[in-house]
């Protein structure tokens, strides 16, 4: 089948060419002649390059009917375009059966190989305005690949490539190295296993630079250098729609982070802690909105194959797998993934990121947590943070109300700054050194494919698109216990309504 579409395309490419010189000569004998922008240092065939100035190329039938019928060139099935207006339409061969999701209309793009067996790709394309790169491309590819020599990869880099994309000069770059990730998708058995190649390289057009980012895991690096390679060939700015593969539906996410009441020399361990902060995070990949749910500690529910009791027990009798099924059951939202931390492991994460700066709206004086901040913006390190996340013992500021609910909502206001912390390109260039350190201090159920599926949307959201909502509840007394009671009515319309975001 590989070999047929190969043909397909050299007939193709046979037809344009035959095409193009037919168009080149026509218009050479008019008198016209013109030609596309090329980036500096690129020695393209002349003749190759040559186009007409003022018009779109149709072959010359000598039929008036079929000019007017066509009103554009014809479209390539197994070829996807950007629509955007703001910078040059790319267009590129989509792999075999491999998914497509778009952003801004092309300006973030992800690729993703299917989801079997122990390999995975995914190809990511992100055009930024060239002056909003700090220091340019070559900076930016700098920054990149000192990221294999941190600790937190300790990669082997890779000696850069020489390729030219659509005519331009440019470089590969890139690193092999081992993700935890690995683990999950059954590579750390063996030691010779393959880990994870990524590569970058870019290229630069009419003000914008085109990055395109390589991730592979279980791949050696000899067959994902080619297969980048093998796309590469296959990229091209247009300037016009060239191909008429539509993106795929990307749907949305729901995140569960629990942040669980063990570390700090406690002694009970991680796998019977109680979960004090509770959080559901509904993102619509499609639109960046984002709703960040906070669940009481105390919140009075059934608990699976445990009678009722208190939400946060759930992770304590049952671990992250009873507490999935717990919110769900509670919610009617179905979770994807989840993520769990502890004491020990939200104070190194919050520092590694640099600190978080957050608003706080009342005085908070509080010896139970540390928590001593006044009225304002602070920036603060990760034990500061922690502190503000356990401060229960304060009356709220106006938002919502005091005590828990209060400390819920903060907590809900630090995830919100710790993704606001980097710009979304950083972010994206920095995933595997940041996900490599997140998994020493959190224990998750996500994958290489479920960070892939969340790529297109980083550093898009924009605090305008988050909103932080509370269960409705009140305190109440269940037999001898204090717990909490979520008026039902108005929890199912808010659930209701994250469902339809």
């Amino acid at each position: 089948m590989r070999v047929k579409r190969y043909i397909l395309y050299f007939l193709i490419l046979i037809l344009a060419g035959a095409i193009a010189v037919s168009i080149f000569f026509a218009v050479r004998e008019g008198g016209k002649d013109g030609g596309p922008d090329v980036a500096a240092g690129a020695a393209p065939d002349e003749e190759a390059l040559e186009a007409v100035d003022g018009g779109e190329i149709y072959p010359d039938t000598g039929k008036e009917e079929d000019k007017q019928e066509n009103d554009g060139p014809e479209l390539l099935e197994d070829h996807y375009s950007s629509s955007s207006t703001e910078f040059k339409t790319y267009t590129f061969r989509c792999p075999g059966d491999w998914s497509v999701f778009e952003e801004d209309l092309g300006r973030r793009v992800v690729l993703k190989s299917p989801e079997t067996g122990k390999s995975l790709e995914s190809i990511m394309i992100m055009v930024e305005d060239s002056e909003g790169l700090e220091g340019g491309p070559e900076d930016m590819i700098s920054t990149y690949m000192d990221l294999p020599q941190s600790e937190v990869i300790d990669g082997e880099i890779i000696d850069y490539t020489d390729v030219v994309i659509d005519n331009r000069p440019a470089r590969i770059s890139g690193y092999y190295y081992e993700s935890g990730l690995a683990e999950k998708a059954g590579q750390a058995a063996q030691e010779d296993a393959p880990g994870e190649t990524d590569l970058v390289t870019c290229i630069s057009d009419s003000g914008f630079t085109y990055i395109i980012k390589y991730m592979s895991s279980g791949i050696d690096k000899e067959t994902a250098g080619r297969q980048f390679k093998d796309f590469l060939d296959g990229f091209f700015l247009s300037g016009e729609k060239m191909g008429s593969r539509e993106p795929d539906t990307s749907g949305s996410v729901n995140i569960l982070i629990l942040g669980v009441d063990s570390g700090m020399g406690r002694e009970w361990g991680r796998s019977s802690a109680r979960s004090d902060i509770n959080m559901i995070v509904h993102i619509n990949l499609e639109t960046y909105g984002t709703t960040i749910v906070t669940i009481p500690r105390d919140l009075w529910v059934p608990i699976p194959g445990h009678g009722d009791g208190k939400i946060n027990g759930a992770h304590a009798v049952g671990g992250p797998e009873l507490a999935v099924e717990t919110f769900e059951k509670f919610s009617g939202l179905e979770i994807d993934n989840y993520i769990v931390t502890d004491f020990d492991g939200f104070i190194p994460l919050i520092d590694y990121l640099g600190g978080v700066t957050v608003e706080v709206n009342e005085d908070l004086a509080d010896g139970f947590s540390n928590c001593y901040l006044s009225k304002g913006v602070h920036h603060l390190n990760g034990e500061q943070a922690l502190a503000l996340c356990r401060n229960r013992h304060r009356n709220g500021d106006g938002s919502t109300q005091g005590g828990a609910w209060a400390r819920e909502r903060e907590a809900a206001k630090v995830i919100q700054a710790v993704y606001e912390q980097k710009t979304d390109l950083e972010k994206i260039l920095a995933m595997p050194a940041f996900v490599n350190f997140l998994l020493r201090y959190t224990w998750s159920d996500m994958g290489f494919m479920d960070i892939i599926r969340l790529l297109p949307v980083l550093g898009n959201i924009q605090s305008s698109d988050i909103s932080i909502r509370g269960v409705p509840s009140y305190s109440k007394m269940i037999g001898k216990a204090s717990a909490v009671v979520h008026y039902q009515e108005e929890t199912s319309q808010l659930f209701e309504e994250i469902k339809s975001q």
